[in-house]
C-alpha cells in the first residue's frame, strides 16, 4: 500500500478539516460550513465523509481530497502536506520504497494496439457494413468511443500484418489471443468480419476482445479464448466505467449483454454491468461484492440457458452467504451488510420479450421499476427450482430439498430461515419438521462431505479476498501514469504539458509530480524537486512500456486522454452536486435557499462542460 492509501485509510477528512474549520456542522449525511477560502455569508463549503472529499459551491468553487485541502489551506506543497497528514496518522514515511511491481506485461500493449486497429477499421470503407449495424442499433459516436467499439476486417490476416509492422512478434499476438495458430502452422487473426468490443479489467486495461456476427454467422458472439490475460469467468464487461456508481448507489445491475450495457451507460444507468456468459460465476460475484452490498441480476425470461443460470445462483447464493458469516473483518463491503444478508442477491425477471437496451429506450421508468422490485434470489430460487422439477413425486421433492435446504440453512437469520423452511414446506406439500428431519440426515452422511464443504467454503473466502484487492489496490492509477509516462518520455508531449491541470490526477502524488514537471518545464529539472520516493516513481514512468505509435498516433492519444480525464473530474463533481443537494432527504431543517442556488449553478456549469466535452471531442 502507498504512503497516502494507509494515510487516508486512518485519518477521517471530516477531522482533519474540523481542526481548520471550527463552524464545521453535520447536515444529513456531509457537512458545512462557510468556505475557509473565501469571504461568505451563507455555508457554502461541504465536506463528503463517504467519499472523502471535499467542494466549495460558492465563489472559489475548488475542492478535493484531504491533501489538497491541506496544501491550500496550509500554502504548502504535497510533500509538506504528506509529512503533515502522515505523523497525524502515524504513518512512517520511508525514504524510499521498495519497487513491488515488475515491467508491464507486453501483451497489455499488443491489446492497445490491437484496439486502435479496430477503431480505424471501423472509420474505414471495409466497415460500412458494421457502420450501418452501428447506426441501425442508434449507437451515439460518443459510446462508440467511449466503449471501444470498433470492426475487424474479414481477410484474415491484416490484424497480423499491421501487428507485426508495429514491431509485435507473432508469438505475442498468439498469446495475446488476437491471432490464433492453427496445426498446419498458418497464423490467422482470431476474430474476422464482425463488429468488435473492447474487454477491460477493473482497471481500465485492455485483456481481450469480443465480435458480434453481422452476417448470421455462428456464434453470435465470438469472445477472445483464455490467456494469461483474460479469464471470462473473473471479469464482467463494463465493470471499469460502472465500479464508481456501483460503490455511490451501492447497486450493482448484472445484464447478458454487451449492447444492455452500453445503453444502460449511455441513458445513465451506470452501474449496469454485463457477465461473460450465461452462468455468473464466483469470481463475478465476489467482484461486485466487494464494491455492493446488493446485486441485481436482470434476467430474460425467456432466454435459453436458464439451467446454468441456475445453477450459477445455486453457487453465487452459497457464496454470499458465507460472506455474510465472516464479516467481522470490517470490510469497506462488509460494513454495509445488514443482518440478514437475505437481500444481497436479487432477481429482476424481464417477462414482456424485451431484452434490457429494447426497454430502456423505449420506457426507461420500466426498467427502474424493474429493478426496484427485484425479489431476493432465494425467493426466485424456490419458486424457480419446484416449478422445475416434478414435486409431485418423491424423486422430485427429494431433488428440491437437496437442492434448496442447504440454502435455507446458510442464511445467517434465524427469522430468515424459519420463513423459508415454511414456504418451501408448503411448496412441496410436507412439514417443517419433515424438511428439517431430512437436512440432519444429509448433514450426518459422513465426514469426507463435510469437509468438501469446508474446502469450498474456504476457496470461496480465498475468491472474496482476492476481489477486494482488486478493487483495494489503489498503489497506482492507470490514466494518471498513463499520461505522465507520455509526458515523461516525449518532447512534444512535455511541451504542451500545460494543458492539463493538475487536479484532473485522482492520486494526491501523481498531481505533486504534475505541478513539478509544469514549474520546471523539463524533466531533467524536476528531479531536483522531488524526494526519494517521487523520483523514483518519475524513473519508472519514465521506463514504462508504451504502445509504438507515431508522433500523429501520440498526438490523438493526449487529447483523447485529456478528454477522459476531464470527464472524470467532471463526473466526480455531478456525484458530489447529488450529495450536497441530498441533505434535505435526511436532515430535517431544509438547506438554505441561497445554498441550493449555488450548487444549482455549478450543476448547470458542469452539464454544460460535459456537453461541450462530448459535443468538441466525443469523450475519450
Amino acid at each position: 500500500m502507498a504512503a497516502t492509501d494507509d494515510i487516508k485509510a486512518r485519518i477521517d477528512i471530516v477531522d482533519v478539516v474540523a481542526d481548520y474549520v471550527p463552524d464545521l456542522k453535520r447536515a444529513g449525511r456531509n457537512y458545512h460550513a462557510r468556505c475557509p477560502f473565501h469571504q461568505e455569508n451563507t455555508p457554502s463549503f461541504v465536506v463528503f465523509p463517504e467519499r472523502q472529499t471535499w467542494r466549495c459551491f460558492g465563489a472559489c468553487a475548488e475542492g478535493g481530497d484531504v491533501f489538497n485541502f491541506v496544501q491550500k489551506i496550509d500554502g504548502v506543497e504535497f510533500p509538506a502536506a504528506l509529512k503533515t497528514l502522515a505523523e497525524r496518522a502515524g504513518v512512517v514515511l520511508l525514504e524510499r520504497t521498495q519497487r513491488q511491481d515488475g515491467p508491464r506485461n507486453p501483451l497489455f500493449a499488443v491489446n492497445e494496439a490491437t484496439l486502435r486497429f479496430y477503431r480505424e477499421a471501423l472509420q474505414a470503407d471495409k466497415g460500412a457494413l458494421a457502420r450501418a449495424y452501428v447506426e441501425q442499433r442508434a449507437l451515439s459516436e460518443e459510446a462508440v468511443v467511449r466503449f471501444g467499439i470498433g470492426y475487424a476486417p474479414s481477410t484474415g490476416d491484416d490484424l497480423l500484418k499491421h501487428l507485426t509492422a508495429l514491431g509485435y512478434t507473432e508469438d505475442q499476438a498468439v498469446s495475446a489471443g488476437v491471432v490464433s495458430r492453427f496445426e498446419s502452422g498458418e497464423v490467422r487473426d482470431f476474430i474476422r468480419g464482425r463488429l468488435t468490443f473492447v474487454l477491460r479489467d477493473g482497471e481500465g486495461q485492455v485483456i481481450g476482445f469480443a465480435g458480434r456476427s453481422l452476417d448470421g454467422a455462428n456464434p453470435k458472439y465470438l469472445n477472445t479464448s483464455q490467456t494469461e490475460l483474460f479469464d471470462k469467468g473473473k471479469m464482467l464487461y463494463g465493470l471499469d466505467r460502472a465500479r464508481d456508481a456501483i460503490a455511490r448507489e451501492g447497486v450493482a445491475v448484472v445484464v447478458e449483454g454487451y449492447m444492455d450495457v452500453i445503453t444502460a451507460h449511455e441513458h445513465g444507468y451506470q452501474n449496469v454491468v454485463a457477465s461473460m456468459g450465461t452462468a455468473l460465476t464466483e469470481e463475478q460475484v465476489t467482484l461486485l461484492r466487494a464494491r455492493a452490498p446488493r446485486v441485481v441480476l436482470a434476467l430474460d425470461a425467456d432466454a435459453a440457458g436458464q439451467e446454468a443460470m441456475l445453477r450459477s445462483l445455486r453457487t453465487s447464493w452459497q457464496l454470499l452467504g458465507a460472506a455474510a458469516q465472516s464479516s467481522k473483518g470490517r470490510t469497506r463491503a462488509d460494513i454495509k451488510l445488514r443482518s440478514s444478508d437475505m437481500d444481497a442477491l436479487r432477481i429482476a425477471l424481464i417477462t414482456d420479450g424485451k431484452d434490457p437496451d429494447e426497454m430502456i429506450r423505449s420506457d426507461g421508468s420500466k426498467w427502474r421499476e424493474l429493478i426496484a422490485n427485484a425479489v431476493p434470489a432465494v425467493d426466485f430460487l424456490i419458486k424457480a427450482e419446484t416449478d422445475r422439477l416434478d414435486i409431485t413425486t418423491s424423486e422430485g421433492k427429494t431433488e428440491a430439498v437437496a437442492l434448496l435446504l442447504p440454502l435455507i440453512y446458510g442464511m445467517s437469520n434465524f427469522l430468515d430461515q424459519e420463513k423459508y423452511l415454511g414456504q418451501l414446506a408448503e411448496k412441496l406439500s410436507v412439514t417443517v419438521a419433515q424438511l428439517q428431519a431430512s437436512f440432519e440426515r444429509t448433514r450426518t452422511q459422513g465426514q469426507p462431505r463435510q469437509q468438501q464443504q469446508q474446502q469450498q467454503q474456504a476457496k470461496r473466502q480465498t475468491a472474496k479476498a482476492e476481489a477486494e484487492a482488486v478493487f483495494r489496490k489503489a498503489d497506482h492509477d492507470v490514466l494518471d501514469e498513463y499520461v505522465l509516462a507520455l509526458i515523461a518520455q516525449y518532447p512534444e508531449v512535455l511541451e504542451v504539458v500545460a494543458e492539463l491541470s493538475p487536479d484532473r490526477m485522482r492520486r494526491p502524488e501523481n498531481r505533486a509530480l504534475l505541478s513539478a514537471i509544469q514549474a520546471t518545464g523539463t524533466i531533467e529539472g524536476t528531479y531536483p524537486l522531488l524526494d526519494d520516493v517521487a523520483a523514483e516513481h518519475l524513473e519508472r514512468l519514465a521506463a514504462k512500456v508504451l504502445p509504438p505509435a507515431d508522433r500523429k498516433q501520440r498526438a490523438a492519444d493526449w487529447q483523447a486522454c485529456l478528454r477522459r480525464m476531464e470527464e472524470r473530474y467532471l463526473r466526480e463533481l455531478k456525484a458530489q452536486e447529488e450529495m450536497a443537494l441530498a441533505v434535505d432527504a435526511d436532515d430535517a431543517s431544509p438547506a438554505d435557499p441561497g445554498y441550493r442556488d449555488a450548487v444549482d449553478q455549478q450543476a448547470l456549469q458542469v452539464n454544460s462542460r460535459l456537453r461541450d466535452l462530448f459535443v468538441s471531442g466525443t469523450g475519450a
